[in-house]
């Protein structure tokens, strides 16, 4: 199985608790080695100097020294070294093994240092967490009082203790690797998911060709913005516009270049107008626009760009030129959403009559071409 590290790691925050961790460790020896001295100076008050320079303060500073250090580079200079936390562990528990051989069973304080690693999900910084504690281990016994309290037995079954350690934690490890792996894979699924729902929605409300809103969408829009503008008195207009003759476009230069047209047209009016409007493909060569925070004379302003613009533009495919015809129609507070389309749709037709090619406007069906 792929190795699986958790994303965004914060390496300076898991570093700081591993730090933690250590300092409580070296805490607790330190209040042990205070108990001693307490027992040192009842019993073998003889023996309490010594044992406040070799017992107390020597072991101590060194692990001081060692943690500060540590927190140094991890803190102030921003180096998130796990070797640097590995050999600072070790060292910690090293200094606290040695400083009392004869206490049984210290000697899991290495167990510790080693399965704080387990934080960073790496087999290969395991292993060097085993390979640097055995060494620690095995240097215990280089010291005579080392030897003297521990026989062979004991010496080998703390290697063994810490290589099974060693084994458990790789075995959680792996299991850990391995819940992370089903994790993302389920991450990835669920992204594309979304991916997937994000298109579909998307598909449901444009119209493949022209990629503007479709019927169902633009009635959606007009539902809400007919309610807001009766409600606050915001402005609102429909133009629905036509490409004139479209009929003779497909029968002459066929469907294909038809499309070609439709897409261009789409562009056009969408390019003219703002972010703010509401553009659809309503059906066919027909196209339905929702006009807000306008007054009358600026929504007709902007019809008539529209109108103007395709009339003046060349289609290659059609050797010639391509007009539109176009009915406004501003909202009162009094009208329907059904009447405002219906009378839009008037003008449109009204256009038609007069002689395509123009833009259609308010009840007293006023011309601009």
């Amino acid at each position: 199985m792929v190795k699986t590290r958790p994303e965004n790691f914060n390496d300076q925050l898991w570093a700081e608790k591993i730090l933690y961790i250590y300092w409580i460790m070296v805490l607790i020896a330190f209040v042990g080695q205070v108990i001693g001295l307490i027992t040192t100076i009842i019993y073998f008050p003889g023996y309490v100097i010594e044992f406040i320079f070799n017992k107390l303060l020597l072991p101590t500073a060194i692990q001081l020294f060692i943690l500060l250090l540590a927190s140094y580079v991890i803190k102030v200079r921003k180096i998130h070294s796990p070797k640097l936390l590995m050999f600072t562990g070790t060292i910690a528990a090293l200094v606290t093994v040695a400083n009392h051989p004869t206490v049984p069973g210290l000697q899991i304080l290495f167990l510790l240092a080693m399965a704080v690693i387990l934080i960073f999900f790496d087999k290969k910084k395991l292993r060097f967490s085993l390979y640097i504690n055995l060494i620690a281990l095995a240097s215990l016994y280089v010291l005579p009082s080392v030897r003297a309290s521990a026989n062979e037995y004991e010496f080998f079954a703390y290697f063994f203790v810490l290589w099974a350690g060693y084994r458990v934690y790789l075995i959680v490890l792996e299991r850990g690797n391995e819940v992370l792996y089903f994790l993302q894979r389920a991450t990835d699924k669920e992204k594309e998911l979304i991916v997937k729902s994000a298109m579909m929605e998307r598909l449901s409300k444009v119209d493949a060709l022209t990629n503007l809103y479709n019927h169902k969408t633009f009635h959606e829009y007009l539902d809400f913005l007919h309610e807001q503008s009766v409600s606050y008195d915001m402005p609102l207009q429909l133009a629905l516009i036509d490409i004139d003759d479209f009929k003779l476009i497909n029968d002459q230069f066929g469907h294909s270049n038809g499309d070609v047209v439709l897409k261009r047209v789409a562009l056009d009016i969408a390019d003219k107008l703002t972010e703010n409007d509401v553009v659809a493909r309503y059906g066919g060569e027909e196209f339905a626009v929702l006009l807000t925070n306008k007054s009358i004379d600026q929504a007709l302003e902007k019809m008539e760009e529209v109108r103007s613009h395709i009339a003046y533009q060349y289609h290659e495919e059609l050797h010639g030129n391509i007009t539109v015809s176009i009915g406004l129609k501003n909202l009162n507070k009094s009208m329907s959403k059904e009447a405002l389309f219906k009378e839009a749709d008037e003008l449109l037709y009204a256009a038609k009559r007069n002689g395509k090619n123009q833009v259609m406007y308010d009840e007293r069906k006023e011309v601009i071409q």
